[in-house]
């Protein structure tokens, strides 16, 4: 199913189609700091940024739970392929300055974008409790 816009208010240009999806949690005080700085450097609007706080009809039309989302990151990348994780962070940086080249480095390191993946995989398991929130059960 292709994944568009998804009525979603986003900061972009006008005129620009967003390239990539990221669903992000807006009431969690740790990912807002980078995803506000990322929103920053979006200014070509290549990003369609979608807090999964305040719609859950984008999950659904991306066939997500919010329990996925809130346990991972998920990025919707140029071939409408799911991606998450540090891998989907990979799909949000190549559109943005300065971040757009770190993408192609972590990708190339070996043993880079494991390491990378081992630890976002510790701060996704404990955001939840750093920031006073519950873990979400399977439903």
């Amino acid at each position: 199913m292709p994944i568009n816009a998804m009525n979603t208010p986003t900061e972009r240009h006008p005129s620009t189609t967003p390239k990539v999806t990221c669903f992000h949690d807006g009431e969690c005080p740790i990912c807002n700091i980078e995803i506000n700085a990322m929103k920053k450097l979006d200014k070509a609007g290549n990003i369609n940024w979608v807090d999964i706080s305040q719609d859950k009809t984008a999950l659904a039309e991306a066939g997500l739970t919010y329990k996925q989302t809130m346990d991972r990151m998920h990025v919707i990348d140029e071939n409408n392929q799911i991606k998450s994780g540090v891998v989907g962070f990979l799909q949000v940086w190549k559109q943005l300055p300065y971040y757009r080249r770190l993408a192609p480095l972590i990708e190339r390191v070996p043993l880079l974008l494991p390491l990378m993946e081992f630890f976002y995989t510790i701060f996704a398991r404990y955001r939840l409790p750093l920031t006073g929130k519950k873990q979400i059960s399977d439903q």
